[in-house]
């Protein structure tokens, strides 16, 4: 498969039969940003059909269009937005341009990138019970439904507490659920499970895959998680520059790997290992699971070997002087729950440290207090050896640089180029200085074309972008990302990378929270890990990765490389590979050791053999 381009051809519609959704050469152009200003082209000619009970994921690069061809699909556009509309789309039997949003309700559920943009009510179990209203349900029925809709995305318990009062994952799972509980013929999910820990992905996925196998419920998903798709969706589809390029099945389309990576797109790490193995060794392996990477690979191995020394080594002696120390810190919110316990922590200069735990584990919490957006209920936060209790935010903004979990958080500026440069500006540099920032930051994250852009106008990724781009333009001391990668494609997510690695290099601190344990893997040196408020444990990323109880206990689970690595120490592997280029080197090691062995026995005589 490995160099075959799996070409989008135009279905044949001729009918509803033809499946749940058709959409018919479809273009859409949004309003104008500027008055007097010219309409913006998003989608050029979509053709696509699902057919009922079919779970359909759509991927491709930032600003591609995959949002916009969503909010199609329930009338948003053009009845909500206005635009320039031309061709069909028709769900389950509805034209959308004869029914708007609220008729296409009771036909489809979608779940929006930004879960803050859909959630209103005071309680999360009025959240959830909203949208079961309209459907004449019974009471009884009602209740059913938002109970067993909040245990499938974990928020049991929580049904009294205000939305506001939820992390950024668990208002993710209660947007989600607010969808499920509707049990709708067709659900959209616009990257449903970014934010959400491991076990937390798994657990929506496979409501959503019951839903579809029980109910033949359709499912449309965007989603850059690569690992996610694989393992759930029946057939992908590419979107780039608002067209579709490819579709096939999730193995056809993987197996495209340097295709997808000119497209800015992730592929799972099988796929990755695979491609990696073929590039190098002339390999012909096809493998994309686990299970299957497993069995192509072993079969060249000989199992009882003994394992080879593993890379964790014992840390070093620690800095004098941290950049951050926090002590005996608890924070309470008003009105809500006990979010740290006691957390004490000493992060040192030039660290790279990821922050990971399940939804509502406080990462968030204990990242604000670091910048003063937070205050303490108990114990104290030193920055530079300053107590953030007598500093201004303002005061502590020059020092630590805050990337918000959600871009809208942080967008204010009338314009791309004036967001930007606020920090910098801010900061006092001159103006030749600000301008030479801005400049490069834009250029450096894609933005240099929208700079006269109001960013609030722009797609969640792109929003994200520019947020990201605004604090790598202050350089600041201590940087604090929190899911920085959220909605952005693997090219933007390798350029923030590289960046940010650069700064660390020159001896910023990195303080990353994220949910995406392959990140953590390949740039993180450092792992703590938070479980309801407290300290699970800190260290090397390595070694925190070989701890399997633990990692369950925080909802957690390494990345399939990682687990690869371990499930083959069987065959002489260390086993704690981190990242595919290290595992290619540990086997490729391994079977050269082997090949030596095999030779050197080969021209043994028997009377070397002797006692």
């Amino acid at each position: 498969m490995e160099g075959t381009i799996i070409q989008y051809s135009k279905p044949k519609i001729q009918s509803s039969k033809d499946g749940i959704i058709i959409v018919d050469d479809l273009h859409y152009a949004y309003p104008p940003l500027t008055p007097g200003g010219e309409p913006v082209p998003v989608l050029k000619g979509v053709d696509l059909r699902v057919r009922k009970g079919e779970f359909l994921a759509l991927m491709g690069p930032t600003g591609a269009g995959k949002t916009t061809l969503c909010l199609t699909l329930n009338g948003i556009l053009p009845h909500l937005m206005g635009g320039t509309f031309q061709g069909k789309v028709v769900v389950a039997g509805m034209d959308t341009r004869e029914h708007g949003p609220g008729q296409m309700s009771h036909k489809l559920g979608i779940v929006f990138q930004d879960p803050e943009s859909q959630l209103f009510n005071m309680t999360v179990e009025d959240e959830v019970a909203f949208g079961l209203e309209s459907l004449g349900l019974s009471s009884a029925e009602m209740e059913e439904r938002i109970a067993w809709a909040l245990e499938v995305v974990r928020l049991s318990g929580l049904g009294k507490r205000h939305p506001l009062q939820l992390s950024g994952g668990q208002k993710k799972r209660l947007a989600i659920a607010t969808v499920l509980a509707m049990r709708p013929q067709v659900l959209v999910l616009d990257e449903p499970v970014t934010g959400l820990d491991p076990l937390g992905r798994h657990e929506v996925l496979s409501v959503v895959e019951q839903l579809k196998r029980e109910s033949e419920t359709t499912i449309v998903m965007v989603e850059q998680d690569a690992e996610a798709v694989m393992a759930w969706a029946d057939r992908v589809a590419i979107m780039e520059g608002g067209r579709l390029v490819v579709e096939g099945s999730p193995r056809q389309v993987f197996s495209q790997v340097e295709a997808l990576h000119n497209w800015g797109l992730a592929v799972p790490q099988m796929s990755e290992l695979a491609h990696l193995f073929n590039q190098r060794q002339r390999a012909s392996f096809h493998f994309i699971t686990e299970d299957e990477a497993c069995s192509a690979l072993a079969s060249k191995l000989q199992p009882g070997i003994e394992n080879r020394k593993s890379k964790i080594a014992n840390p070093g002696p620690s800095a004098p002087s941290p950049v951050i120390q926090v002590e005996d810190l608890c924070y309470h919110y008003n009105d809500g729950p006990l979010a740290l316990a006691g957390v004490n922590l000493s992060i040192e200069a030039g660290d790279f440290l990821a922050i990971v735990g399940q939804n509502g584990s406080g990462k968030t919490t204990l990242a604000k207090h670091f910048n003063g957006l937070l205050r303490p209920t108990r114990g104290r936060v030193l920055v530079l050896g300053q107590d953030t209790a007598g500093q201004r935010v303002g005061q502590l903004a020059r020092k630590v640089g805050y990337l918000f979990q959600n871009p809208d958080h942080q967008i204010f500026a009338p314009t791309v180029w004036e967001e930007v440069a606020f920090g910098p500006r801010n900061l006092g540099f001159s103006d030749e200085e600000v301008a030479a920032r801005t400049s490069e930051a834009l250029a450096l994250f894609g933005l240099a074309d929208q700079a006269d852009t109001p960013p609030a106008v722009l797609g969640y990724g792109l929003r994200r972008q520019v947020t990201v781009a605004a604090v790598w333009a202050m350089r600041p001391q201590i940087l604090v990302l929190d899911e920085p990668t959220a909605g952005l494609d693997w090219r933007s997510t390798c350029t923030l990378m590289e960046e940010i690695t650069n700064l660390n290099r020159q001896g910023h601190t990195i303080i990353l929270i994220t949910h995406d344990m392959k990140l953590v893997a390949e740039f993180a040196r450092q792992v703590l890990v938070l479980d309801e408020g407290q300290i699970l444990a800190c260290g090397p990323t390595r070694q925190v990765f070989q701890q399997e109880a633990l990692l369950r206990q925080a909802f957690l689970a390494p990345p399939p490389i990682t687990a690869l690595a371990r499930r083959m120490r069987h065959y002489g592997l260390r086993g704690d590979s981190l990242t595919i280029e290290e595992f290619y080197e540990d086997y490729t090691a391994l079977r050269r050791d082997k090949e030596q062995g095999d030779r050197a026995s080969a021209t043994l005589r028997p009377c070397d053999l002797a006692p």
